[in-house]
């Protein structure tokens, strides 16, 4: 039900961002860092991993989405090693959380809400919230904090990931309907990564990406991606981008 409304609030933002043009490409990639937030510039930047909420599987020649169990494996061991080493290469230090509890669980769920808030309100939609006009102001609440209170750590770093591959019946179907004048829309790719504060679950940074690339079963594919999610990430001062 909360990744329908996310996924009905990604379209709902391509949808709002207008109709395509030359000279005017829809923007399909945004990001956005809470207003004063910079990493402290010397000390250890302590940064909790939460295992990426992968939603994977194949969109039948009907236009329905199955899951795949087996490339749902994969996809989830290539992304939090891909993970892992973008977030060391920014010079943190990174401990992962791999272990699914209820507080978890309910962060998750409350996690796609705000995001899909942000998406609408802010990021992508044309309808803002006069409580949030200028600002990039959004929260999880302090019960954050529940989630792993034996970790050493400061931030947490939450990741979706959607991907929904073509089998074969529907690219040959996509494939007679481009040959006939229609559009071919392929799969659909999207995700979003986002940096929250674990004292206070104020969200500090979100990426968005619409149209993601990578196939993320595979190491480059889930390196590629990562970086695409990771893009306009909080550097340290002094420190550009990777």
């Amino acid at each position: 039900m909360v990744r329908g409304y996310l996924v009905s609030a990604l379209l709902a933002a391509l949808v709002a961002a207008g109709p395509i043009h030359a000279q005017s490409p829809v923007v399909t990639e945004k990001s956005a860092v809470r207003e004063g937030f910079v990493f402290p510039a010397t000390g250890e930047v302590r940064v909790l991993l939460f295992r990426p909420d992968i939603k994977i599987g194949e969109t039948t020649t009907a236009g329905l989405f199955q899951t795949q169990a087996e490339w749902h494996g994969a996809a989830r061991s290539e992304l939090v090693g891909a993970l892992r080493a973008a977030s060391e290469r920014r010079g943190l230090k990174v401990s992962l959380h791999d272990e699914e509890n209820a507080a978890l669980t309910e962060h998750r769920a409350l996690f796609r809400l705000v995001v899909s808030a942000a998406i609408r309100h802010k990021l992508f939609g044309r309808d803002p919230l006069p409580s949030k006009s200028g600002t990039f102001d959004w929260s999880l609440g302090s019960g954050v904090a529940r989630i792993a209170p034996q970790a050493d750590a400061d931030y947490g770093l939450f990741l979706f990931s959607h991907d929904s591959f073509e089998s074969a019946g529907r690219r040959a179907a996509q494939l007679v309907t481009a040959l006939m004048g229609g559009a071919n829309n392929g799969g659909a790719h999207f995700g979003y990564a986002a940096l929250v504060d674990l004292g206070s679950g104020d969200i500090l940074w979100l990426n968005v990406d619409l149209k993601a690339s990578g196939d993320v079963r595979t190491p480059e594919g889930a390196a590629s991606r990562i970086e695409q999610l990771l893009a306009g990430f909080p550097a340290r001062a002094g420190q550009g981008q990777p």
